[in-house]
């Protein structure tokens, strides 16, 4: 598969999955990181509301003990208060440092240094600080348990009521008392903070895997599974598959390169059956050529052939003759000394009848030897065939044959050799009559082809075929597979023809029968129109007297 030719971490779906993803949980913790320090912060400064109106409590109901110098009430209050779960240490301080009263009687009587944690914030300049904010009253530090405390300091001020008392000392221009400290454990405060922090934590972490899977899932949908299928297309384009369509589902980039490729799959097609198209026919043409070729070269032999064959028959049948006529002339006079009924009457008669053949061999090879040019007038195809069937169809071989005719009645008229013409297609229709012996089928066609402008004329017999072996022998002298033949019909044929400028063509399979095709060229471009009710007629007497 695809996939398995790229690391993994070459693909671009997982690129784009890890940066996605790295940037989704980096946004998800800096959230995170800054909502636990706002939460936090809000929890420190709940506390730090809370601890300071606790403190302005505790110094509004001590108030009428101070004023009324009530020590004992005073110390009660700050036991009661210091033994709260949440506070750590209550302490009072007078203006000198000194801590006065605390919850932890230990600290009782002591100075405190001005430089401590809860005294800095007032005593850090020369000149104490009379006035301080909530937040510069506020401290946390941690104890010796290690655990944070919040610490707030809330002085006290010299009010009217105390330096006009008659029971105080205090000087109207002294503006500071003491100071009450507050010290607050955040044990509580930090244990919901850390709750929270990992309840954040845990929010955040399956934020971030939720993140994950949900752009593995589209980056799976939206780009792997598109790019899988562009690939699987493009490896089956690759494999000669040109009818691969991509399914267009959305309208976005991926679409727009579907779409592409799609058209381009089909030009692809579409030239590739122009090539092959293309191929085909240039095969064929290469095919036809060749088979021209060698025709013609076959012609070239056989013409070859035919024309030294002619030149030795000639000698030999110019030297033949007169021997067989002097034959001739002595054996019809001897015929003439013997009675009918004797023996020597009938071998000269036997000696006669076979130097007459001979004399017709020999005559045969005189018309071969010769071949004169043909006088050519106008010939019209269709009538010189008709007129050779009713020639040959009062002979005792085509008694039994069914002769057919299919003539087209646009052929036009040929410059030819008339009576040149009649002894080929005598010789053609009497073997083909011959071939197929007591009974059979023989059908003539005529056909005008005016792409190739000629006349071709088919002589179709149902007989036993020939051999493939002896279909290159037909046109030569003297062969022949019949026994009292001669061999030089087809090739005194063949000249005939070729000294009209045509061909004569046999296809044949054994057993199928035999197709002689004499093609010609039409050198007049007249074309004769006959009725077809005439041809009909005429074939059906040619058909009837066969």
């Amino acid at each position: 598969m695809w996939f398995k030719q790229l690391t993994w971490y070459k693909r671009i779906g997982v690129r784009i999955s890890i940066v996605t993803t790295l940037l989704g949980i980096g946004f998800l913790s800096v959230h995170t990181y800054f909502s636990i320090q706002y939460y936090r912060q809000e929890l420190i400064e709940e506390v730090i509301r809370s601890v300071s109106l606790l403190s302005d409590t505790i110094k509004a109901s001590s108030r009428s003990d101070m004023l009324l110098y009530a020590p004992d009430r005073l110390h009660q209050t700050v036991d009661n208060i210091g033994k709260q779960p949440f506070i750590q240490k209550m302490r009072i301080f007078n203006d000198v440092g000194e801590i006065i009263y605390s919850s932890d009687k230990s600290e009782m009587n002591l100075l405190v240094d001005k430089q401590a944690e809860q005294c800095y914030a007032c005593h850090s300049a020369e000149k104490p600080v009379e006035r301080l904010s909530t937040t510069e009253r506020t401290r946390i530090f941690k104890d010796p348990s290690g655990h944070r405390v919040l610490g707030m300091i809330n002085p006290i001020y010299n009010e009217p009521d105390c330096y006009t008392a008659s029971c105080h000392v205090h000087p109207a221009d002294k503006k500071v008392l003491g100071v009450m400290d507050i010290d607050v454990s955040l044990v509580p405060i930090d244990q919901r903070m850390r709750a929270a922090e990992a309840k954040l934590l845990s929010i955040g972490l399956a934020s971030a895997v939720a993140l994950a899977a949900l752009i593995l899932f589209l980056v799976n949908h939206f780009l792997n599974q598109p790019l899988k299928v562009l690939i699987e297309g493009t490896r089956r384009v690759a494999n000669d598959d040109l009818d691969v369509q991509i399914p267009i589902r959305t309208e976005d980039e991926l679409a727009i390169f579907a779409r592409s490729f799609n058209q381009m799959t089909q030009d692809l097609k579409r030239a590739k059956a122009s090539l092959t198209q293309w191929g085909c026919r240039l095969e064929q043409m290469v095919c036809e050529r060749t088979k021209d070729l060698q025709e013609t070269q076959q012609q070239l032999i056989r013409s070859e052939k035919l024309a030294s064959l002619g030149k030795l028959s000639a000698g030999i049948a110019h030297e033949i003759n007169n021997p067989l006529t002097g034959i001739l002339n002595l054996s019809q006079l001897l015929m003439d000394e013997f009675p009918p009924e004797s023996e020597a009457h009938q071998d000269l008669k036997l000696i006669v009848r076979e130097t007459i053949r001979c004399r017709s061999i020999v005559r045969g090879l005189l018309d071969f030897a010769r071949q004169t040019a043909p006088e050519k007038a106008e010939v019209e195809i269709n009538q010189v065939i008709r007129e050779i069937l009713q020639i040959v169809s009062s002979q005792e071989s085509f008694q039994n044959i069914q002769v057919k005719t299919d003539f087209d009645p646009g052929v036009p008229r040929v410059m030819a050799d008339l009576d040149q013409l009649k002894q080929v297609f005598f010789n053609v229709i009497v073997n083909a009559s011959e071939a197929m012996g007591s009974s059979g089928e023989l059908r003539l066609l005529t056909r005008w082809e005016p792409d190739r402008s000629r006349i071709a004329v088919h002589c179709i017999d149902n007989g036993p075929g020939i051999p493939e072996d002896n279909l290159n022998k037909l046109f030569d002298p003297f062969f022949t597979t019949k026994e009292m033949g001669t061999g030089l019909g087809l090739a005194i044929s063949y000249g005939i023809i070729k000294a009209h400028r045509g061909n004569i063509e046999v296809r044949s399979k054994p057993g199928e029968g035999c197709e002689m095709i004499i093609t010609l060229p039409a050198d007049l471009p007249e074309r004769v129109e006959q009725p077809h009710s005439a041809e009909a007629a005429t074939g059906g007497a040619a058909e009837g007297a066969a």
